[in-house]
Order: C-alpha cells, then sequence, then structure tokens
C-alpha cells in the first residue's frame, strides 16, 4: 500500500495534522488496526507532513468572511459548494466525508498557526517543522524521535516503535528512537535468522539497510 499525496487527496483523507481523519483509513495507512477491547491496545499517533505544503484557506473555507472572496476573486472557493461548519468556516467539498466527523465532535480544525521563525526559504521552514527547532539549524533530531525518547518504554526496544511510509526515514524521526522506514507495508517482511542465512548475502543486507 504506497501512499501519495493525490491518492490521499482523492480518498478525502488529506487534512492538517491538527483534524481528526477517517480513523479507518489511518489505520490502514499505519497498519495499526487492532481489536479495541484488546488489553495490548495503545494509542497511536499518525503524524502527516505535507512537503509540498497545503492552501489552508482553501481546505477550511472562511466563507462566512467577505474579505476572503475579496482577496481571493478568482481561487475562492464558492460559498455554495463549501460544507458548512458553523457558519463561518466550512470544508472543501472534496473533504465533505469529514463533516461527520465533525458532527460526533471528533474533528477539529486550527487556522492561523505556523512557525514563529520569519524565514522565507521553503526548505529552511520544512527542517524547523520537523526538528521542533525553529531558527537552529544544528539540531540533530526530529521532535517527534524526541518525544518517544521521553516516553517510558514498554517491553524490549522494537524497531517498529516507530514506522514511516516513505523511502527513507524522515528528519522528525531521525534521532534515538526505535524506527522504520518503509516504502509499502504489503511488500515489507522480516524472515527469521534460518530463512535469512539461506536467502544468502544479499537479503541479508537488503533487510540491515532498513536500520541505517
Amino acid at each position: 500500500m504506497t501512499i501519495s499525496r493525490r491518492v490521499f487527496v482523492k480518498s478525502g483523507g488529506l487534512a492538517l495534522v491538527s483534524l481528526g481523519l477517517d480513523p479507518l483509513f489511518l489505520a490502514r495507512a499505519a497498519f495499526a488496526a487492532r481489536r479495541p477491547d484488546s488489553p495490548s491496545a495503545r494509542p497511536i499517533l499518525v503524524c502527516l507532513f505535507q512537503r509540498g505544503a497545503v492552501d489552508g484557506l482553501n481546505m477550511i473555507v472562511p466563507h462566512g468572511e467577505a474579505l476572503y472572496y475579496q482577496e481571493r476573486p478568482r481561487i475562492a472557493i464558492s460559498a455554495a459548494d463549501v460544507v458548512d461548519l458553523d457558519g463561518h468556516f466550512g470544508l472543501h467539498p472534496s473533504l465533505a466525508p469529514l463533516k461527520e466527523l465533525w458532527d460526533n465532535k471528533s474533528l477539529a480544525a486550527i487556522h492561523a498557526i505556523g512557525s514563529p521563525d520569519s524565514t522565507r526559504s521553503h526548505f529552511d521552514a520544512q527542517d524547523y517543522m520537523e526538528s521542533g527547532t525553529p531558527g537552529l539549524k544544528s539540531t540533530p533530531d526530529g521532535w517527534l524521535a524526541r518525544g518517544l525518547a521521553g516516553m517510558p518504554a514498554r517491553g524490549p526496544a522494537s524497531p517498529f516503535r516507530a514506522v514511516s511510509l516513505g523511502p527513507a526515514l524522515p528528519r522528525i524521526l531521525r534521532g534515538e528512537v526505535g524506527a522504520v522506514a518503509m516504502n509499502s507495508v504489503a511488500d515489507f517482511d522480516v524472515k527469521d535468522g534460518t530463512a535469512m542465512m539461506a536467502a544468502g548475502p544479499g537479503a541479508r543486507n537488503g533487510f540491515e539497510s532498513l536500520y541505517e
């Protein structure tokens, strides 16, 4: 299951990290579905980082604000198409499936937030968001890695304490924490020692590269 940004948008699951998203879709995306009544069930954080950015005003639309239409005469979302939330803000029509989550109070939107650093560099801003230290480029790890490292461990250390869907471990997860990156959950496999030896050095090296 390889997830691209376009697929995510079309699935109706695109949203800010602060939004509650379709729980069934995210459970599949993180390969983390489990029985809620299981004694081993634990909360799972799914963090979405949109490197291409998102137009928040056309996603959570301030359709009750006249200035929005005045300043965006060509790109504003028509008030007739907006899925109203509270009379002032509403969802882009492509996000209509999220309305049910808003109605049952599982979803919240937080507008006008961001980094206090005034850099105009997209790459610096991206790095600061992942390191959690705006204006400081020398931070060696990511804020999510530090957060996980600061949580009490339950049982032996595991490389699956955090999983990133992508070709490489992102900045946000680099640090002293068990984490693994994979392109596709469906294609990932862990073999026992006997099988690895039988497969030969090439297979072992491919597995070990996951932990570099």
